[in-house]
C-alpha cells in the first residue's frame, strides 16, 4: 500500500473499520499515526463520510490530553488522517499489569478535562473505553483518540439515525443502551465504567450477549469495591448512575471531585530521628518544662523538607558507611528539585568513600498524585549515569514511599543486596 507524502514502517494495529500504521510523514520527517480505512468500507458513502467526520472533528479540538490530527486525505479509494504517535501504550496494556488508585485517579481526572473541552464545543465521544486512551512516552499523559463515532451537537448530524445503538457494549451508558438522545454525561458515565475496571480489576457488569449486558447497565445497581477501596465508593456511585441528571453536569465537576478525594492531610510530617528527639528530650529535662501530652501545643503545619545524614558501621579496618536521606515532594517539580539535592549530596558522599558506601535508606514523602510517578522514576534510574544510578551498582537502596492519608506507604529495594 502507497500514499503519497507517507512512509509506511509497520501496522499498529487493526480495528473493524480501519488499521493504523505507523508512518514518516515526509514533508517534516516526522513519525505519525497513519489510519486508513478499510478499502471495502470506503465504497460506502456513509463509512468514508464519517471517517472525513471524524478528522474535522478532531481538528477542532486543540488540548493536551486529545489526539492531535496533522493531515486528512484521500488517495484512490484510500481514506486516511495522520495523526501524532504515542509510543507510551494504551491502557487496556497498563490495566494487565494493575494500577494504583491515585493512577487510575490520575488517568480520570485528565481524561474529564479532555471531555469537559470537547463536550464545551458540543462533542460527544460515545465511545470512551481503555483502548481509546494512549500514553505520551515522555510524560506519561494519557491521551483520549478515536473519535470515529463522536457527535456533533452543535449541528445535525444524519450519520446517527435517532434510536440507533453505538458505542461499545461494557462501557455504554443507560442512555446509549435505549438509544435515547445523549449529551457529555454518557461519556461521563463510561469513564465511570472505566475508573471501576481500574480499582477493581474488572468491569462492574459482565454478561454473555449485548442485549443481556445493556439490561445490566440500565436496571443493576452499582457494584461495591472492596473495603479497603471504599472512599472511592461515592465518586462511582455519581459516575454510574443510571439518570444522567444525578452523575456529575461536566469535566470540570467530577475533576474537583478527584481533588478534593487527592487532598492532602496538612499536618503530617515525618517523625524526628533519634538525635532529634534525644536533643528535644535533653532540653525538656534541663530546664525543667518537660511537657505531658496534655500540654504539648498543636502541630503546626507540615513544612518542605530534606535532610541527611551518614552513619558509620564495622571496625576501623572494615568500616562501612551508610546514608539516611529523607525529603518531601508535592508536585513533579518540586520532586525534580529535591532530588537532584540528592544527587549532589551523593555524589560528595560517593567521592569520598568510594566502594564502603554500602547502603542508602531514602525515605520521601510525596503527593499521593506522582507516587507511582516517583517509584517509576526511581527505578529507572538503575540505567541512567548519575550518582543515585552508581550508587545502585554498588549498594543497597531501601526506599520508603508515602503521603499524608498512607503514612505507612510502600517499601522497596534497589541495587545490590549486602
Amino acid at each position: 500500500m502507497k500514499i503519497p507524502g507517507y512512509t509506511l514502517k509497520r501496522k499498529l494495529g487493526q480495528g473493524g473499520m480501519a488499521a493504523v500504521y505507523l508512518a514518516e510523514q515526509e514533508s517534516f520527517g516526522r513519525e505519525v499515526a497513519l489510519k486508513v480505512l478499510v478499502p471495502q468500507l470506503a465504497r460506502e458513502p456513509n463509512f468514508a463520510e464519517r471517517f472525513q467526520q471524524e478528522a474535522r472533528l478532531v481538528a477542532r479540538l486543540s488540548h493536551p490530553n486529545i489526539i492531535t490530527v496533522y493531515d486528512v486525505g484521500t488517495f484512490k479509494d484510500l481514506h486516511y488522517i495522520a495523526m501524532e504517535c504515542h509510543t507510551g501504550g494504551d491502557l487496556t496494556k497498563r490495566m494487565a499489569h494493575g494500577l494504583e488508585p491515585v493512577e487510575a485517579l490520575r488517568i480520570t481526572r485528565e481524561i474529564a478535562d479532555a471531555l469537559g473541552f470537547a463536550h464545551g464545543l458540543g462533542i460527544v465521544h460515545r465511545d470512551i473505553k481503555p483502548d481509546n486512551v494512549l500514553f505520551r512516552a515522555h510524560n506519561n499523559a494519557a491521551i483520549l483518540t478515536d473519535f470515529g463515532i463522536a457527535k456533533n451537537l452543535s449541528g445535525h448530524d444524519r450519520l446517527t439515525q435517532t434510536g440507533s445503538t453505538v458505542g461499545t457494549p461494557k462501557y455504554m451508558s443507560p442512555e446509549q443502551a435505549r438509544g435515547q438522545a445523549l449529551d457529555g454525561r454518557a461519556d461521563l458515565y463510561s469513564l465511570g465504567v472505566m475508573l471501576y475496571e481500574m480499582l477493581a480489576g474488572k468491569l462492574p457488569f459482565m454478561a454473555d450477549d449485548a442485549v443481556t449486558l445493556a439490561i445490566k447497565h440500565v436496571q443493576d445497581p452499582v457494584p461495591r469495591l472492596n473495603p479497603h477501596l471504599g472512599r472511592y465508593q461515592p465518586l462511582l456511585d455519581c459516575l454510574l448512575a443510571k439518570d444522567a441528571k444525578e452523575r456529575y453536569a461536566n469535566g470540570a465537576e467530577l475533576m474537583a471531585a478527584i481533588d478534593q478525594l487527592l487532598k492532602p492531610t496538612p499536618n503530617f510530617a515525618p517523625p524526628p530521628s533519634a538525635m532529634q528527639a534525644a536533643t528535644v528530650m535533653m532540653g525538656a529535662v534541663t530546664t525543667g518544662h518537660l511537657h505531658t501530652p496534655a500540654q504539648q501545643k498543636p502541630a503546626a503545619p507540615a513544612q518542605p523538607f530534606f535532610t541527611t545524614e551518614e552513619i558509620v558501621k564495622g571496625s576501623l579496618l572494615a568500616r562501612q558507611y551508610h546514608m539516611k536521606a529523607a525529603f518531601s515532594a508535592e508536585d513533579h517539580d518540586d520532586f525534580k528539585r529535591q532530588f537532584q539535592k540528592l544527587q549532589t549530596a551523593l555524589r560528595g558522599w560517593l567521592d569520598k568513600r568510594g566502594k564502603r558506601a554500602t547502603r542508602l535508606n531514602l525515605d520521601i514523602r510525596v503527593h499521593p498524585w506522582i507516587q507511582a510517578r516517583v517509584r517509576d522514576i526511581l527505578r529507572q534510574q538503575r540505567m541512567d549515569n548519575t550518582a543515585f544510578g552508581d550508587l545502585v551498582e554498588q549498594a543497597e537502596i531501601k526506599v520508603h514511599l508515602h503521603n499524608a492519608e498512607d503514612p505507612k506507604g510502600q517499601y522497596f529495594t534497589l541495587g545490590e543486596a549486602r
